[in-house]
């Protein structure tokens, strides 16, 4: 009997736990915004992009609560520095598309002050980890794209003259495998993905078999959406990722068979009432999409049924998965406007510093997890395995509501 109490107080304990660590998790991976600057003459005309949860949490925005775009508009002026200084002419707010924020700022600037620095501390005194991708553009073709972080807050333009000339090859595929290994680093959401393949993985071979499956699917999507010859639903996208996230856990808890079936049931169920209320209401705005993720959770639910069955087609599964976070890849790219020039190469670059990344962080989980594994005994090992897959399940819950009705 105590030893059933002491279950459940650590249960409770760890929902708990989970429930403050994930919405921490959710700010910290998805704390970004994105500039272009367009050099034109003796104007900088400076567009800035941010997901409206993030200017939520501006001081700014709890004095001007709810006027989203005049907290953004305040918080840059008062955030963002030329030097030499230079004079704000205008600030507009821009329309943007449905959950981010934008804001046009032009700058009257004199030729004798370049090179110009700008310092731009937007974001980081509420949120330290928080990434701006800012893009310089001017009138004679220069295109460079910029990472900036708490610890980088500045950066240079060099020169406005006609003889600017863009980066070079090297300058571009060094530039953007930087910023595809930053991407994946960041990305908590894609790195917990990783981890729960690699829980689902029994061999290197298989773990092999896997990665290059899911590599396969997100570097096919990264080329299509960063083409625009496929333009998903930001919003969508990411509550798939979450999704992708919950199925993969629930079958790395690797619960038993007569649970699955009861679980296969139960979301058959879910569905059907969801999309009771998608047709009857509003607060859910997209039938199709909920037949979608019904049929793909369903399907997957089904299959995992069989672990020999479910083993053998992971590779693919993987590849499937791989396609909803390509697209995910892909929005860094087409929010920041990948460069014109030398356009394949920043591309492949961006995908080469992904996939570094990538077998970065499996390495590291493989050898961690091969180490636990050898010195803990098999009960204890699949225990602490489940525990973490139901961690993960519960924060990949948390970024498919938060993400699919916040």
């Amino acid at each position: 009997m105590s030893h059933k109490l002491i279950n459940q107080f650590c249960t409770l304990t760890l929902l708990v736990f989970i429930s403050s660590f994930s919405h921490s998790v959710s700010a910290h991976t998805r704390s970004v915004s994105y500039s272009n600057w367009l050099i034109n003459n003796d104007q900088i005309i400076m567009t800035f992009i941010a997901p409206a949860r993030e200017v939520t949490k501006l001081n700014e925005y709890q004095l001007l609560y709810p006027d989203l775009a005049a907290s953004l508009e305040k918080h840059l002026v008062n955030s963002i520095h030329l030097n030499p200084s230079s004079k704000l002419i205008n600030n507009k707010a821009l329309l943007t598309e449905q959950g981010t924020v934008g804001i046009e700022l032009i700058y009257k600037i004199d030729k004798k002050n370049i090179p110009l620095r700008i310092e731009m501390n937007a974001f980081y005194d509420v949120t330290s980890s928080h990434t701006h991708y800012a893009t310089i553009n001017t009138r004679e073709g220069l295109n460079k794209s910029i990472i900036v972080n708490e610890q980088n807050r500045s950066f240079e333009i060099l020169s406005l003259d006609e003889k600017s000339k863009d980066q070079t090859i090297k300058e571009v595929i060094f530039g953007y495998i930087d910023l595809g290994f930053t991407h994946i680093l960041s990305g908590f959401d894609h790195l917990v993905f990783l981890l729960l393949l690699l829980l689902l993985c029994s061999s290197l071979k298989e773990l092999f078999f896997t990665a290059t499956g899911f590599t396969v699917g997100h570097s096919l999507t990264l080329f299509l959406a960063a083409s625009n010859l496929v333009i998903p639903n930001t919003k969508i996208i990411e509550s798939l990722i979450g999704l992708t996230i919950v199925i993969t856990a629930i079958e790395a808890i690797n619960l038993p068979i007569i649970d699955k079936k009861r679980m296969w049931l139960g979301s058959i169920f879910l569905f059907i009432f969801l999309l009771l209320i998608s047709v009857s209401t509003s607060i859910i705005d997209n039938s199709l999409f909920i037949i979608g993720i019904g049929l793909l959770t369903i399907s997957y639910l089904k299959l995992i049924q069989d672990q020999d069955t479910a083993s053998r087609y992971r590779p693919l599964l993987a590849c499937i998965f791989g396609t909803i976070h390509g697209f995910g890849f892909a929005n860094i790219l087409n929010e920041m406007g990948i460069v014109k020039t030398n356009y394949l190469q920043a591309l492949f670059s961006f995908n080469i510093g992904v996939e570094l990344g990538q077998i970065l962080v499996l390495t590291v989980l493989w050898i961690s997890y091969t180490y636990i594994k050898k010195h803990t005994k098999n009960k204890y090992f699949f225990e602490i395995r489940s525990l973490i897959s139901s961690i993960l399940l519960s924060i990949g819950l948390y970024w498919l509501i938060t993400r699919l009705f916040i």
